[in-house]
């Protein structure tokens, strides 16, 4: 599920449409797993009794963190540039670490390292740098070889961590071959039933609303069509209905529209404003949820408790300010005041003004 900015939680990235999201590498779950896995090959290979220098042994596992980190939740499909090359360079680091923290040769602490290596190289594929994968597996299988031989035998350091990442490696390649194009494919066709979705929801909303214009206005072309004489109170308020339309998008519902129409027949002055920057977004009938439900149900029951000569005023405020919408009602020379915030409770009580 997509979430927006406001909606992510600290450790969330920005959700991107790739492998790893077919695969959940996307979810909480996706870096808890992760984080143990990295924390327990970092226990075994302490306790291996292998480990020469155990605060180079650790650092190690941190640059193997960073890369696991940043192949997690850098942006970008595939991965940003920058987060790629870092993630390479953390790799080579650890490379070099692990030459000099173990016992020459030490099978145990060896197989820590081979498998955290092994989890950097699946990631790079699943985040569209295979290329990348493949030249860090590279330049790691140098570095070992070359500092090997300075501790020990080179071959050694070679033939234990990379033989079954080579193996490993090559199953991944194949693998994003065969996902990552079905992957583009699935949220490409996501992404298109979206764009249906929201052009069959804009027909129905204008289907809808054409019908209810077509039923206040066509009465009266009706009648100018026939040279029928027209009521002027009901020219009114079909011409007020209309401009609230224009005025107040966000409460241009049919409750409210039906409350504001029989409150200007017992003469009460009604108006509607809307000043909020997504006015098109606040126009939809089918969002009941939120604050704007509870502000319509507000104006329903203040226009219906109005009298004749009362003025209630109905206005949804600009964004960036702490109450959401003002329902104003001045009856017999008294003022009442209804603020209501962002999450659509009423901020205080009522407010009344002599």
């Amino acid at each position: 599920m997509r979430r927006s900015a406001d909606h992510r939680r600290w450790w969330q990235s920005e959700p991107r449409e790739d492998s790893s999201a077919v695969v959940g590498l996307q979810s909480g779950f996706a870096m808890i797993a992760l984080t143990v896995v990295c924390t327990s090959f970092l226990a075994l290979g302490l306790v291996s009794g292998g480990v020469e220098r155990t605060w180079l042994y650790v650092a190690m596992f941190g640059a193997i963190g960073v890369a696991v980190g940043l192949l997690l939740r850098a942006p970008g499909t595939p991965v940003v540039r920058w987060a790629t090359v870092t993630a390479v360079a953390a790799e080579v680091v650890a490379a070099v670490a692990f030459v000099w923290a173990i016992v020459p040769v030490d099978r145990a602490a060896m197989m820590p390292f081979a498998g955290a290596t092994a989890v950097i190289g699946a990631l790079f594929c699943f985040r569209g740098r295979v290329g990348s994968a493949w030249v860090a597996f590279a330049v790691v299988t140098a570095v070992l070889g070359g500092a090997g031989q300075l501790r020990a035998d080179g071959l050694h350091y070679l033939v234990e961590p990379q033989s079954g990442n080579l193996g490993i490696l090559v199953m991944m390649t194949v693998f994003a071959a065969i996902v990552g194009p079905r992957a583009e494919q699935l949220f490409a066709l996501r992404r298109q039933a979206g764009r249906e979705n929201t052009a069959f929801a804009v027909r129905a909303i204008r289907d809808h609303e054409l019908a209810r214009l077509d039923d206040r206005v066509r009465p009266l072309l009706q009648r100018i069509a026939d040279g029928d004489p027209l009521d002027p109170v009901e020219c009114r308020l079909v011409e007020s209905q209309l401009r609230d339309r224009i005025r107040a998008p966000g409460l241009d519902v049919p409750v409210v529209a039906d409350a504001v129409w029989e409150a200007r027949e017992r003469a009460v002055r009604v108006l509607l404003l809307d000043d909020r920057g997504d006015r098109g977004a606040l126009a939809r009938v089918d969002a009941p949820a939120g604050p704007l439900a509870a502000v319509r149900a507000a104006a329903v029951e203040a226009l219906e408790c109005a009298g004749p000569g009362d003025d209630v005023t109905v206005r949804l405020l600009p964004d960036g300010r702490r109450v959401f919408a003002t329902i104003t009602v001045a009856s017999g020379g008294a003022v009442a005041l209804r603020e209501f915030g962002i999450d659509g409770a009423p901020v205080r009580p009522p407010r009344i003004c002599p």
